[in-house]
């Protein structure tokens, strides 16, 4: 068992459970009495917080979307720019970011102090799971920019007391100096930005990067590194001795995942801060935490007070990987599988192109890298093959038709639908220092 940040990390979940299920009356009532949305919202759904007291009551309150987000600040008042769901006069802001806009427009987050320190209790339980220790450097990799993941991550790491190096935001060749000149054994940034420095700095060092002093890999910002073969080659390219993901919602709060060292799902570190729930996208209905149930997760924050949502719908598809851990946390471990949004379905069958790319990564004579080709971004159901690129390995020798005939048979056989491969070589996928997307819009019509 190793030590943890916080005591209830180790504390039994149920009694977690029930801790939120009391925490949850005082945030409806802050709701009703605060926020304009959900006020009018509880006239709207004929529902009086107050007399929700239990988590099965709860459940039957309806979800907030993105979508609801995204209308209720299209036009907002001078004194409420944030929305109606803004529940603090605006002089009471301490931060304002945004989301980062990769599924539409941006949306904005506001906090006050009092949220900023629940922030940072949950984000410094978050990089503690993953290894990172208040006596070490951290090249920190990400600009600190509007997004959860720049500035609210860097003061979090900070008030864990480590020595943060604010590298990200300028060149490729000032962070890999910097991670030699600082001698730091610790490097975060997301994990597309991590697999774009292991393909680009050798260009730029004219050396690899297990020469590089950093031994402990975070990655943020995007699912990849629960990919066997993704995180095998970071292990091996770098000589790592550990390399880990996290994961949060800016709407809620920035990090709220983060592996430990089992490295095999992600814990929820939220406790007592944003309760928890696992749904099936489909029917809403509330799925349970255990071993290999699947869904999507929703979030309610708990004690927010600038922009607070109820029963918020993440869009995030993961996996449960499980609910005991030899570290001794006792929350769910959870694997991102994609976006609810990015789900295809082929014949009847479901598969995200996350998936996909894993399969694909198995192959031999593959690299893991893989992009859906669709006809356009509202393109969900697909009657014929579905269009694949697959990236070959330049140090393979294998036949490329036999590299994709491999792909779509194994796809055929584990996921249960037909792609379409096409092979093509590394130049075609073009990484992205944040996020490198799995689809590719082939034509708007």
């Amino acid at each position: 068992m190793s030590e943890t940040h916080d005591p209830i990390e180790t504390a039994p979940w149920d009694e977690v459970v029930d801790r939120h299920e009391s925490l949850l009356s005082e945030q409806l009532a802050y709701l009703a009495e605060n926020s304009e949305y959900y006020s009018s919202k509880f006239d709207e759904w004929d529902i009086d917080p107050t007399t929700i007291d239990t988590l099965a009551e709860f459940r039957e309150v309806p979800f907030t979307t993105k979508e609801d987000e995204r209308r209720n600040q299209a036009n907002p008042s001078p004194e409420r720019p944030l929305g109606s769901h803004q529940a603090v006069p605006t002089e009471e802001l301490n931060r304002t970011i945004s989301s980062s806009g990769t599924t539409g427009k941006p949306t904005y987050f506001g906090l006050t102090a009092g949220d900023r320190e629940h922030w940072n209790t949950v984000i410094e339980r978050c990089f503690y799971a993953t290894g990172i220790r208040p006596e070490e450097t951290v090249i920190f990799g990400v600009g600190q920019t509007m997004v959860p993941g720049g500035t609210p991550y860097f003061e979090a790491m900070t008030e864990l007391g480590a020595n943060v190096v604010p590298a990200g935001g300028g060149t490729t060749e000032r962070l890999l100096s910097a991670i030699q000149d600082l001698n730091a054994p610790v490097l975060f940034t997301t994990t597309s930005h991590l697999r774009y420095l292991t393909e680009r700095a050798p260009e730029i060092l004219d050396h690899g990067v297990d020469e590089l002093p950093a031994v402990k890999l975070i990655g943020g910002g995007g699912p990849g590194i629960a990919t066997p073969e993704i995180r095998q080659t970071l292990y091996d390219e770098w000589d790592a001795t550990l390399v880990r993901e996290l994961m949060g919602l800016g709407d809620v709060i920035g990090c709220m995942w983060a592996e430990c060292e089992a490295e095999d799902g992600m814990h929820y570190c939220a406790q007592g801060h944003a309760h928890v729930e696992l749904i099936d996208p489909d029917t809403g209905g509330v799925i349970p935490f255990e071993e290999g149930t699947e869904g999507e997760l929703v979030y309610t924050p708990l004690g927010r007070e600038a922009t607070p949502l109820l029963r918020y719908r993440s869009g995030d598809y993961v996996r449960v990987t499980g609910t005991t851990c030899s570290c001794g946390r006792t929350s769910p471990r959870m694997q991102c599988i994609g976006r609810v949004d990015e789900m295809l379905i082929y014949k009847g069958m479901n598969v995200f192109p996350s998936a996909i790319r894993d399969v694909v990564a198995e192959v031999e004579g593959a690299l893991p890298y893989a992009r859906v080709k669709v006809p356009s971004t509202d393109t969900v159901h697909f009657e014929s093959p579905i269009p694949v690129d697959v990236v070959l390995d330049p140090a393979s020798d294998r036949d490329p038709s036999d590299v994709a005939d491999d792909a779509a048979g194994r796809i055929r056989s584990r996921l249960k639908v037909r792609i379409d491969p096409n092979p093509v070589p590394k130049s075609a996928i073009e990484l992205s220092e944040y996020k490198t997307s799995l689809l590719e819009v082939t034509a708007e019509s």
